[in-house]
């Protein structure tokens, strides 16, 4: 029988290894982009081929002198040229666009429409040096490079693109559609290019530029949201001040991944006020604040931040914790720590957005009654920025997931409010 004694160096052993395999994950996440693909090269993961483009594109649209970075967009299954074409835009919130995309995540949104994904800069593989100085991260760059003004120039160089290759119908027009964050992005690309815009999609998303005009928050406060639970919430809170940040990040994941957000963060907000452990709620490492904070601080999500801060940081240097309790701004003032203190140190007022609403072409907004990032009031802004644009409320939260919410997608890409699959839908002004 072997005796604890003996089993020591074992777990000793057992421990170094483990040790040195974390340092090597840790070394292999953080390690920042020394090189980028030249132009005219390709990636050995993705021949260009009829549905695989690749574009160069200035590393600065307000400065060509920058030199270009290579880019590249993907063409979905089945896309027809010529036809009716819907950029499906993400923001870089989240990295869905790579070189070998889950594309039956965005058939499961447009299968059946002819669309087109980008590959957004500072995204893997698209990363940039110039965002980092001797290994650090040069906010004043990451800020100006990977910023959505950026993201709108690569935009239109990709419609560009497409009209010259024989993609696009010849009078160069597109359908654009975005949700959540890249709902936001969708209407800044068409505040600068509407007229190469035929109908604009809009889902789960907000408008900073009109909620802060309004005096509203951009995404709504707790109690705002869920009265019951953040009035079961309360006392704990009180007793649990430094605990704020990491409830928020469990029931805001709660708000938009579980079936039904509020019963969920209800329970959750009773199972905490009778007693029950804050960390068990954290096992899911998207529920667990630190483990979200150490993912979104690696250079492959640089990208993300600087678009989250943009879209919250004027709120943000506002938010006052002892009077409110707001999940998104709570965990964005530990994930994004770093750059609200560089935006105070320097004195830099965040993005302030300007968004040009005169778009003639017919507008769609799809909100979901649960949706715990945007609430009710943004949609009515929105919907009354736009001459002509409808307001669809639905019984879903903040991800529609569901061949019906596809099949209303489709209608009004392919007929307007005038088509077919559209003309038998609702739009009530609010439920």
């Amino acid at each position: 029988m072997h005796t604890p004694r003996r089993k020591l160096p074992m777990l000793v052993l057992a421990a170094g290894l483990a040790c040195a395999i974390l340092a090597g994950v840790h070394a292999w996440m953080y390690r920042t982009p020394g090189a980028r693909l030249a132009a005219g090269e390709t990636y050995p993961e993705m021949r260009e081929d009829a549905s695989h483009h690749y574009i160069d594109l200035p590393v600065d649209h307000a400065d060509l002198a920058r030199g270009t970075l290579r880019g590249f967009y993907l063409l979905s299954p089945g896309f027809r040229k010529g036809g009716d074409v819907t950029f499906l835009l993400t923001d870089g919130q989240m990295e869905l666009v790579d070189l070998d995309p889950d594309f039956d995540f965005f058939e499961a949104m447009l299968g059946g429409a002819s669309y087109v994904l980008i590959g957004v800069r500072g995204h893997a593989p698209t990363l940039l040096p110039e965002v980092y100085r001797d290994g650090k991260v040069d906010h004043a760059q990451a800020m100006r490079l990977y910023g959505s003004d950026q993201q709108v120039g690569d935009i239109e160089a990709v419609r560009l693109d497409m009209l010259r290759k024989g993609l696009l119908p010849a009078d160069g027009r597109i359908n654009v559609f975005g949700a959540s964050g890249a709902g936001v992005l969708a209407q800044q690309y068409v505040s600068a290019h509407g007229a190469h815009v035929r109908r604009l999609l809009l889902e789960s998303t907000g408008a900073p530029d009109l909620s802060q005009r309004a005096g509203q928050a951009y995404s709504p406060d707790f109690a705002n949201y869920n009265p019951m639970a953040a009035k079961a919430l309360a006392p704990w809170l009180q007793a649990h001040p430094t605990a704020r940040a990491r409830v928020a990040n469990v029931l805001y994941q709660q708000g938009r991944d579980a079936a039904d957000p509020r019963a969920a963060q209800l329970r959750t907000a009773r199972g905490l006020a009778g007693g029950r452990w804050l960390w068990t709620y954290e096992l899911s490492p998207r529920r667990n604040l630190g483990m979200l904070a150490y993912v979104v601080r690696a250079p492959s999500s640089l990208m993300a931040r600087v678009r989250w801060f943009e879209l919250v940081g004027a709120d943000l240097v506002r938010y006052q914790r002892n009077d409110r309790f707001n999940l998104l701004y709570e965990l964005s003032t530990v994930a994004l720590d770093d750059m609200l203190a560089w935006h105070r140190r320097h004195r830099i007022a965040p993005m302030r957005f300007q968004i040009d609403r005169r778009f003639s072409g017919d507008v769609l907004i799809i909100k979901g009654r649960q949706d715990v990032v945007f609430d009710d009031a943004s949609s009515e802004l929105l919907r009354a920025a736009y001459p002509h644009a409808r307001l669809l409320y639905v019984a879903g939260g903040h991800r529609l997931i569901g061949d019906e919410y596809r099949t209303v997608r489709l209608g009004f890409l392919q007929g307007g409010f005038a088509g077919a699959d559209a003309a038998s839908l609702a739009y009530p002004a609010k439920p």
